[in-house]
């Protein structure tokens, strides 16, 4: 036990040297609001200013949902029954934030000054009626609440994820050396890596439904026991609180049990498994209920406007897409997926793999959405990647059947999850959407496309496909202007200018006219330059210190805790 211990917490610090100094997405933002709202007011409803609003971000959002509302559009929450607005994220990752947005507005109370700093550096002489207007301040005010989310929250559940895949792959059958193996082929060589630094309510959703996996493979064994099949059940419905896609998936582990329970003659395995997440249906329909009147109503678009995308198309945009196809985001799926076919490989399971796989793809493939947003990779078919590794490779060992293949695929994917660190995705999405414009105003003007084509863009539906725009490739040479400096001028602002944004990025030059200027913005957020959205960069200037000084303590623990954690794991358990 003390050796999981030790290979968790060189886990949570290898993560951390990752995670960000605040949160890098608006989703996330916005999810952090709801949980400062629940924190002081008891309901996580928000505040329009003319309601009350105790906090700049708190009214911008609220007003920008409910007047995005009266325009018919549908966007990031929904008014409740009392009159306050809800954003739309999971409520499970609402609840997760709340002790981290609490320990934040202590540390608020203790340290007034660092609030005012963050101000002073990114809206240097704004007067506070136009502060609203400054993008990084109205959405990263509130800095240390962001903060205590954005550097602990992910890497927290990301090691908790790196130990389940290490148990799920025991119980299994695997010997410890090969369950290591099939961690670290996973954690380093498939989009998973990431999660462990976002802020989105993926990673948490992921170790959720990686607990009842493993509480599942148990049952499949007739090896779990009461206790584990009703934390199973709790962390099934704690994934659905926390991703409520995941709805679809939990009642694949329910026939798994139903299955076992048939076989073994434990018929109560599923009910234990039942009453663990039992609590958690509860509360989803009740909070839903009390917010909107209706309990199945979780303040999201219906299910039918989501959903209405070709399938052939979007399946083919998620495999293949050259900025989130999962082939290229997680190379171990080259081996995993041909190997997952052969019974001789995969003996156990093999079906609940490809149904764990099919069911994100298939989903996810028919919406306009497939590419997933401000993240790296298709995050929301990562449960298909994980959960298909999960079972197939702790089983088909292709560390030693198919050795050199894997090892190649291994170091590609390392390369991969290293390239997701070097440049912030909100910044990479802000100048391919910008180069995808230029992009097809060149084209219109060639007359090679019409003018209704050219409004029908969809600039993150082509930069995320298109290979010239991938962050395989861009996120280098986004990393290497930014840790430069080019992207800001001495006095902090951004450094404007087609010639150092988009061309040295995409080959593509900004097209002359009305559209011109803004083509050739810098990214607009203070912390996507300057390699400031790693905390320990971020922190280093918030506090005026040199930014190794704050990494290579958490850098050297994470790799002495690794080594030693994982070492003791293998011989202990060999």
């Amino acid at each position: 036990m003390k050796a999981l211990w030790m290979a968790w917490l060189g886990a949570f610090f290898a993560f951390f040297c990752t995670a960000h100094g605040n949160l890098e997405s608006l989703d996330s933002t916005a999810t952090m609001h709801a949980a400062k709202a629940l924190w002081m007011r008891g309901d996580s409803g928000l505040r329009r200013p003319d309601q009350g609003a105790q906090w700049l971000g708190e009214g911008a959002l609220a007003s920008y949902i409910q007047g995005e509302a009266a325009n018919g559009v549908h966007r990031y929450g929904k008014v409740g029954t009392n009159g306050l607005t809800y954003v739309w994220f999971p409520m499970g990752h609402v609840w997760l934030m709340v002790p981290f947005v609490a320990t934040g507005e202590a540390l608020q109370k203790a340290f007034p000054a660092l609030e005012e700093r963050y101000r002073a550096l990114v809206a240097p002489g704004v007067r506070d009626e136009h502060l609203i207007f400054n993008l990084s301040y109205r959405e990263g005010h509130l800095v240390l609440d962001h903060a205590l989310v954005a550097m602990f929250l992910p890497p927290l559940l990301g090691a908790t994820s790196v130990l389940l895949l290490f148990l799920i792959a025991r119980a299994l059958g695997a010997a410890a050396r090969d369950a290591a193996w099939s961690t670290a082929a996973i954690t380093l060589a498939t989009q998973f890596f990431p999660l462990g630094s976002e802020t989105l309510s993926d990673g948490p959703g992921m170790c959720f439904l990686l607990a009842a996996l493993l509480a599942t493979v148990r049952a499949h064994h007739g090896t779990a026991s009461r206790r584990t099949l009703l934390l199973g059940g709790l962390a099934a419905g704690a994934a659905v609180l926390t991703r409520y896609p995941h709805g679809l998936i939990v009642p694949v582990f329910g026939l798994v049990l139903v299955l076992a329970a048939w076989r073994q003659r434990r018929p109560l395995d599923l009910l234990w498994f039942l009453l663990g997440g039992l609590p958690c249906l509860l509360l989803l329909l009740g909070v839903d209920y009390l917010r909107f009147g209706d309990p199945m109503d979780t303040g999201y678009p219906k299910f039918g406007s989501w959903f209405n995308y070709p399938l052939v198309f979007g399946l083919t945009k998620l495999l293949f897409a050259a900025g989130k196809g999962i082939l290229w985001f997680s190379p171990m799926l080259w081996l995993a997926l041909p190997l997952g076919l052969k019974k001789r490989y995969v003996p156990q399971l093999r079906w609940l793999a490809w149904v764990l796989f099919a069911i994100p793809m298939a989903m996810f493939s028919m919406t306009n959405g497939w590419q997933s947003g401000q993240c790296w990779g298709a995050r929301y078919v990562t449960p298909a990647v994980v959960g298909l590794c999960a079972i197939v490779l702790p089983q088909a060992r292709p560390w030693v059947a198919h050795r050199r293949s894997f090892l190649v695929l291994f170091g590609l994917g390392c390369l991969v999850s290293f390239t997701s660190v070097l440049a912030p995705t909100r910044g990479h999405n802000q100048l391919a959407g910008r180069a995808v414009e230029a992009m097809y105003d060149r084209e219109l003007a060639a007359g090679k496309i019409r003018e209704e084509d050219r409004k029908g863009v969809d600039a993150a539906d082509h930069f995320f496909f298109l290979p010239r725009f991938s962050p395989l490739h861009a996120n280098w040479t986004y990393a290497w202007k930014s840790w430069r400096g080019d992207f800001e001028l001495p006095d902090g602002k951004p450094n404007d200018g087609s010639a150092n944004t988009i061309e040295p990025l995409f080959g593509i030059a900004a097209m002359p006219g009305k559209n011109e200027v803004e083509q050739g913005m810098a990214p607009k957020h203070w912390e996507d330059r300057g390699g400031r959205h790693l905390w320990w960069v971020f922190w280093a200037e918030m506090l005026g210190v040199p930014a190794l000084l704050l990494l290579l303590p958490v850098l050297g623990l994470a790799l002495v805790l690794s080594v030693a954690g994982w070492r003791r794991v293998v011989l202990a358990r060999a």
